[in-house]
């Protein structure tokens, strides 16, 4: 598989998942709408790193787009909007992946609990830039037709 192959792969999944968590969001499902959102960062940031390089198993957004960062061929042009959402993913890795899927054991807070309008709307909304800027950057790289 190319990399042009794996990130186009990526950014259609995280386009599907971006969808889903709206879909989810109309209809109040606050902790699907945040899962779904959550996937969608997840994949945008693996799509970014696979049009540079190979993309590892991870659940961690924000270190994907810190090595795709570091790695030649990145636009210069995107770098200073990267580094803008790297505090945004970091919120949407392993640990908030967790908490969505399983709540918060310890306190035996069950995952549908703990999200709330707001914070399903916040993911919702770093999914939609997360989406946006991989595209952009796939296009950067790869050109428009890519």
């Amino acid at each position: 598989m190319t990399g042009r192959d794996d990130s186009s792969f990526r950014l259609r999944t995280a386009t599907m998942l971006l969808a889903k968590a709206r879909e989810e969001a109309s209809r109040a499902s606050w902790r699907e709408a945040a899962l779904f959102a959550r996937g969608a960062v997840e994949n945008a940031a693996k799509a970014v790193l696979a049009c540079l390089a190979s993309v590892p198993k991870s659940h961690d957004p924000a270190p994907l787009l810190e090595e795709a960062l570091r790695l030649p061929g990145f636009p210069a042009a995107l770098a200073g909007e990267a580094q803008t959402l790297l505090p945004v993913w970091r919120r949407y890795g392993m640990a908030q992946h967790i908490l969505l899927s399983y709540g918060d054991e310890q306190n035996l807070i069950d995952p549908w609990s703990l999200v709330t309008p707001e914070l399903a709307g916040e993911a919702v909304s770093a999914a939609e830039s997360a989406v946006e800027f991989a595209a952009r950057c796939r296009t950067a790289i790869f050109g428009a037709r890519s």
